[in-house]
C-alpha cells in the first residue's frame, strides 16, 4: 500500500464532503419512517450531492491519477444522475404512497433511477479510495 498524502487538492475535500452528504441523505432515506412530504426533499438532496461529486471528480482525475479507476466506477455507476441523462429521461419525482409515512428499503430507487443501497455503496467506495490515498481527517491519522 502506498503512503497516504498529507496534503490533498481542494477538490478532494469538496468531493469527500459531497460523498459524506450522499451517505447522510441515504441514511436519512433509510430511517425508521419518512413522511411522504420529506421523501422528495431527501431524494433531491442525494441527487444534488451526486451531481456535485461528479463535478469534483472531473477536477480530481487529472490531479490524482492513482484514483482514476475508482473515479470511473463512481461516474459509470451514477450516470443515471448525469445532467444530460436527466434532461432526456422522465421525471425524477417519486410516487408518494397513500400512507402517512413509509419505510424505504435498500432497493428503493432514488429519483426512480438507482437503488439507494447501490448509491450508498458507490459513495462509500469512492470515499474509502480517497481516504486510502489522502489523510482527510486529522483525527484519523493514527488509524
Amino acid at each position: 500500500m502506498s503512503e497516504r498524502h498529507q496534503h490533498a487538492p481542494r477538490c478532494v475535500y469538496y468531493l469527500a464532503d459531497s460523498l459524506d452528504s450522499i451517505l447522510a441523505a441515504c441514511e436519512d432515506l433509510l430511517g425508521e419512517h419518512i413522511e411522504p412530504s420529506h421523501l422528495l426533499r431527501l431524494e433531491l438532496a442525494a441527487i444534488t450531492h451526486v451531481l456535485q461529486a461528479r463535478r469534483y471528480i472531473e477536477d480530481l482525475d487529472a490531479a490524482v491519477p492513482a484514483l482514476i479507476d475508482q473515479c470511473l466506477l463512481f461516474l459509470a455507476g451514477t450516470t443515471a444522475f448525469d445532467l444530460a441523462h436527466l434532461r432526456s429521461g422522465g421525471s425524477l419525482h417519486p410516487q408518494p404512497p397513500a400512507s402517512a409515512d413509509l419505510r424505504v428499503s435498500e432497493s428503493y430507487l432514488v429519483g426512480r433511477r438507482l437503488p439507494i443501497g447501490v448509491l450508498a455503496e458507490f459513495a462509500a467506495a469512492m470515499l474509502d479510495a480517497l481516504e486510502s490515498h489522502f489523510v482527510l481527517y486529522a483525527s484519523r491519522v493514527g488509524m
